[in-house]
């Protein structure tokens, strides 16, 4: 049985305030394409499906239009929410969409809900297991000791009664570790710094293939057939490096599992051009990809973005990264100032520095009953 498994489209999601709507029309319509061509018997969705829990009528738009075209096609979408998304509105419509061959189970309801699939080499178990708290665990079972994400994820696993002896896949939107390592994350991600928000991997291991969503990078934890096939569009530069995948995952008799990474073609790349602008305007090709700037400039020069929009309309971000100290260059002595200081006196030489004037005697006496400090005479 050939599943496509695909999580974080992040429709609606805007690139540095730049829309994002044409470049996700046409990632689904290459995920759609996918699912045609390698002949997949379901097209997995694990979570994030849109950015925000009301999403826009334009991110709805192209929901739509997926499920439509798969479901013409007769390609079964089975589909959990993220922690972005609002399970209740992800819900609406599921029990008439089912009959379409969409599946939703958007919202937890106490328990992961289970869909019993079939083919030449016996019965499969698609688990789907939406976002999920350890409060709302708890919830549902008082009886059971739940101080964190594992162990509501173990408590949940334990109640599915797994029959181990059949294929079973899972479907989750968790932040998966595997002995305390995590997988290589993004700014673009929402996870707590830590490992207060992790699930074990180790609770998963009875699963034949645990199909991930919530990190945009794709890479494996633990074991290969627990995976994050990341996000199908670069929705910060720190995703950029990563080429853009979705994961055909073909699961045969029980124990063999293939998968196979298959590339995505952004409608515009993003890319980081580093440089003093002179250079970058000199060697630069113009193009429509998304660029990220960063000047190396020793001043910052008049109307950089202006001047690379030029080459680049579709420049969604400059920074200016001002050279730091030449190598060499005495630290000890002011580091000693720095710590000698109190917090009220190194404000109070970042204001004059910032404004070119001292503070005023009603601003020095709010930033210093911020501080809790005496005013000094």
């Amino acid at each position: 049985m050939r599943f496509l498994h695909c999580s974080d489209l992040h429709l609606g999601r805007k690139l540095y305030e730049y829309s994002l709507e044409e470049d996700q029309a046409h990632i689904l319509d290459q995920l759609a394409r996918m699912a045609e061509e390698e002949k997949a018997d379901a097209v997995l969705v694990a979570g994030d499906v849109y950015d925000k829990g009301i999403p826009s009528l334009d991110a709805v738009g192209l929901l739509d239009d997926f499920l439509t075209r798969l479901s013409s096609k007769k390609i079964p979408v089975y589909l959990i929410s993220g922690n972005h998304d609002s399970a209740d509105r992800l819900a609406f419509g599921g029990r008439l969409l089912r009959a379409s061959g969409v599946h939703l189970a958007s919202g937890f309801s106490g328990r992961a809900e289970c869909v019993r699939l079939q083919d030449e080499y016996g019965p499969l178990c698609l688990w789907s297991l939406p976002f999920v708290r350890p409060s709302a665990v708890r919830a549902a079972f008082p009886e059971k000791d739940i101080p964190d994400y594992t162990a509501a994820v173990r408590v949940l696993v334990e109640d599915m009664g797994l029959d181990t002896g059949i294929r079973n896949l899972l479907m989750a939107h968790q932040f998966v570790t595997a002995g305390g390592k995590g997988p290589e994350t993004s700014e673009s991600e929402t996870v707590s710094l830590g490992t207060l928000d992790n699930v074990d991997a180790s609770v998963l291991d009875d699963f034949d293939y645990v199909a991930l969503g919530h990190i945009h990078r794709p890479q494996c934890i633990g074991r290969p057939e627990v995976r994050y096939c990341g996000a199908p569009l670069d929705y910060s530069v720190t995703e950029s490096t990563t080429p853009k995948t979705a994961t055909l995952v073909e699961l045969g008799q029980k124990g063999s599992v293939q998968i196979t990474e298959l590339p995505l073609s952004p409608l515009h790349p993003l890319r980081q051009l580093t440089g003093e602008l002179s250079q970058l305007l000199a060697h630069g090709v113009p193009s429509r990809d998304y660029v990220y700037a960063v000047l190396t400039d020793p001043v910052p020069p008049v109307d950089g973005a202006g001047r690379l929009r030029a080459l680049y309309p579709n420049l969604v971000r400059m920074e200016i990264r001002l050279p730091g100290p030449k190598t060499g260059a005495a630290k000890g002595p002011e580091l000693s100032k720095i710590a000698s200081k109190s917090p009220a006196e190194l404000f109070r030489e970042f204001y004059a520095q910032v404004h070119g004037r001292e503070m005023e005697p009603e601003e020095l006496r709010l930033l210093y009953a911020a501080l809790d400090e005496e005013v000094p005479r």
